[in-house]
């Protein structure tokens, strides 16, 4: 299974370089996940032509989008649990944060640092966060491909864009 997994788009309105990433690394996944800050309605409607789209509100979501999508999701996915929540607080924990809201996941996906992070929490769930598709913090501006299958381990594939 293949899951897109972006964040941080912070777009009021698709834009051609949006478009580009759609066609070419989302549109073949199985699934596409959007960590929070989707920003403007149009955007979000433009990525919900996915037909497996997965979205949670964060903290820059306009309205409707603020009041429209969930703080946080689970997903089963090819024999593992995805939590997905954008995030809060200093960057430097935000990842912990936010597996705090969820128990015996596998993966958590995360947003709001615009920092890509992948890595094993010792007693818990794996942390993603695809950084920022367009406003990166620190590396590179992109998003990550998952791959899942069961009984093996996650990979991942960054994208920069």
């Amino acid at each position: 299974m293949i899951i897109a997994v972006i964040s941080d788009t912070h777009l009021a309105y698709p834009n051609a370089t949006l478009e580009r990433i759609f066609e070419s690394y989302c549109l073949d996944a199985d699934m596409l996940l959007h960590c929070g800050d989707c920003v403007g309605e149009e955007t979000w409607a433009y990525l919900n032509s996915h037909p497996r789209f997965f979205a949670v509100q964060g903290n820059c979501d306009l309205p409707p989008l603020r009041g429209a999508l969930p703080p946080q999701l689970e997903l089963e996915c090819a024999g593992f649990t995805l939590g997905m929540a954008h995030g809060w607080g200093p960057r430097s924990l935000v990842g912990e944060t936010v597996a705090q809201l969820f128990s015996g996941v596998h993966i958590v996906c995360y947003g709001h640092t615009h920092i890509r992070d992948w890595r094993k929490l010792s007693q818990g769930p794996w942390l993603l966060n695809p950084g920022s598709l367009f406003l990166p913090r620190s590396g590179a501006a992109g998003m990550v491909r998952l791959y899942l299958q069961p009984k093996t381990l996650p990979e991942v594939e960054w994208i920069n864009v």
